[in-house]
């Protein structure tokens, strides 16, 4: 493993990436806010019988449930040096979430970024050809993952570039190592989502 936190072994064929860890640092602190907003919400529910505080319960426990085990799998694979990402011969692999796609059904890797943010705004994507494909290999949590992220940006799998150990263009070029997709930009506005381009 290299001072980045990158495992890159040329004779496998397999490139996995590590976690930097301020970039899950920021990911804690969103964990945190929703912890404290469900429990805030779910207090008023009760409390007052509001059914906008109860909307704002449900909200507010389905993120939490979406994302805090997220994070708290980040954390633990952290601590363990496991990688966030793996690029190999067979595809892509995106550990916090266990959702693979292979290089046969990559169309596109994107870049998006979102205006007003720099490259703090930066997320990586990497968007199937046959999105009911992916849906059908995936089951239960990953699924949901997967549809959500399809959904959201054009993609199962996606990572905030300052998640990454290593910079972007090493991850680019492992990745041309085995497969054609091209690389495409795409720019979005902060309150809009990402547009998905064909």
């Amino acid at each position: 493993m290299t001072d980045d936190g990158v495992i890159d072994d040329p004779e496998a064929g397999v490139l996995d990436v590590g976690y930097r860890r301020s970039g899950v640092a920021r990911v804690g602190v969103l964990a945190a806010i929703l912890l404290l907003g469900t429990a805030y919400t779910g207090f008023a529910a009760f409390g007052a019988a509001s059914v906008f505080a109860a909307v704002g319960f449900v909200g507010c426990a389905a993120a939490t449930l979406l994302i805090v085990p997220l994070y708290l799998r980040a954390v633990v694979r952290v601590l363990r040096g496991a990688p966030l990402l793996t690029l190999d011969r067979d595809g892509v692999t995106l550990h916090s979430a266990r959702i693979h796609l292979p290089w046969s059904n990559v169309a596109e890797i994107r870049i998006g970024h979102t205006a007003g943010r720099g490259p703090a705004g930066d997320t990586l994507v990497f968007v199937p050809v046959d999105g009911s494909r992916v849906l059908g290999e995936h089951h239960g949590m990953r699924r949901r993952f997967a549809r959500d992220g399809m959904r959201r940006l054009g993609g199962p799998i996606f990572v905030r570039v300052v998640q990454l150990a290593s910079p972007i263009e090493e991850v680019l070029a492992a990745a041309r190592r085995w497969s054609a997709a091209p690389v495409r930009h795409h720019h979005s506005l902060g309150r809009n989502p990402v547009k998905i381009s064909r």
